[in-house]
């Protein structure tokens, strides 16, 4: 039955591309802009960044650091907190990614991978704060609040999924251990990986940017709703639309907050590639992003009542890409230059212990 209704969905997706190419270019054109001025610089560097934390050993130090808080809080073992962390600064869906390397290599149970999906599966600092506050709203100030909210739902829903299966958390006894490897090799790793990611993720958003601009031109919307469902889609490039349609700011940036802890269908069919052949049930993950993204409104909307935003026009002192993307929050720039000072420092402490 699923795959007969695949198979109707994608004849039905060919022949609007076939008899309306011209928009099918258009989107793919607005899609491969988007990911060339907004995603590759936003989530790329966290890719590499992240990838060298995992392979050169600090997901160790990140769960003995984490060991008195994730079975109490999270009811998952501490090798959880490497997914749970790389989840909150890397962006969708390393923390996935992560949590089946964790469970492949028996580091977590079936039911504790299947609880840290519904939490761990996280939208990156540097798109929120970058991508979305800056060069979306034009105001770093909306990031800030996007980000607080998306962070303490993630944490919320967490509390919340330590209720699943809470009956068999069988922990493994095996605590991660790392194989050594030289920082090049580390590095060559990362790199490819970190490619494979960024074109997957690029390739799910030109696809369902195209698909969503198409469908919903001939959706009897009004331009709010049209903008919402494409979100629904893909998150991208909705709430790119979102903050450009003609409602309130208020009501902008909280509909935002929902389509960002929500990720949208095009980041689940992601997590649903990379879950596949692991047999994870995805219920309770489908159920945490939609918490997700509850929460999320909610919470934007008490700390927009306690930080109200206007529209404001300013000039950005830092670089911009193609004229849309800019670095000049030093959140953005603190953030993403932690990661990776602390991912030099863990090569050359491996490096000098090797050497010893």
């Amino acid at each position: 039955m699923k795959k007969t209704v695949l198979n109707v969905l994608m004849v039905i997706i060919t022949v609007f591309m076939i008899f309306f190419p011209e928009k099918s270019i258009l989107y793919s054109k607005q899609a491969l802009s988007m990911c060339y001025e907004i995603i590759i610089p936003s989530l790329f560097p966290f890719f590499v960044c992240s990838g060298i934390l995992v392979y050169s050993g600090f997901a160790q130090t990140l769960s003995a650091l984490f060991r008195p808080v994730m079975k109490p809080l999270f009811n998952v073992n501490e090798n959880g907190a490497a997914a749970f962390v790389l989840g909150i600064i890397s962006g969708y869906p390393l923390g996935a990614v992560t949590t089946c390397q964790l469970y492949e290599n028996a580091y977590l149970s079936k039911s504790e991978a299947e609880r840290l999906l519904a939490f761990c599966n996280n939208s990156g600092p540097l798109f929120i704060l970058g991508a979305v506050g800056t060069a979306m709203f034009k105001n770093p100030k909306i990031g800030i609040i996007l980000y607080i909210s998306h962070i303490v739902s993630a944490v919320l829903v967490g509390i919340l999924a330590r209720f699943y299966q809470k009956d068999k958390f069988c922990a493994p006894k095996s605590r991660l251990t790392n194989v050594y490897e030289s920082p090049s090799e580390i590095f060559s790793k990362v790199l490819a990986n970190s490619i494979n990611s960024i074109l997957t993720v690029c390739g799910a958003i030109i696809f369902f940017f195209t698909v969503s601009g198409i469908v919903m031109g001939f959706m009897p919307f009004s331009p709010p709703l049209n903008a919402f469902f494409s979100a629904l889609l893909e998150f991208t490039g909705g709430i790119k639309r979102i903050s450009l349609i003609s409602v309130p700011l208020s009501l902008r940036i909280i509909v935002s907050s929902f389509c960002v802890g929500f990720a949208g269908l095009c980041v689940h069919i992601q997590v649903m590639a990379v879950t596949a052949r692991y047999g994870l049930s995805l219920k309770p993950y489908i159920f945490g992003k939609f918490l997700h993204g509850i929460f999320s409104a909610a919470l934007t909307y008490l700390l927009l009542k306690l930080f109200p935003q206007t529209v404001s026009v300013f000039k950005m002192s830092g670089a911009a890409f193609s004229g849309g993307f800019y670095f000049g929050s030093m959140y953005v720039i603190f953030s993403a230059f932690t990661i990776l000072f602390m991912s030099i420092i863990t090569l050359i402490l491996l490096h000098n212990k090797r050497d010893a």
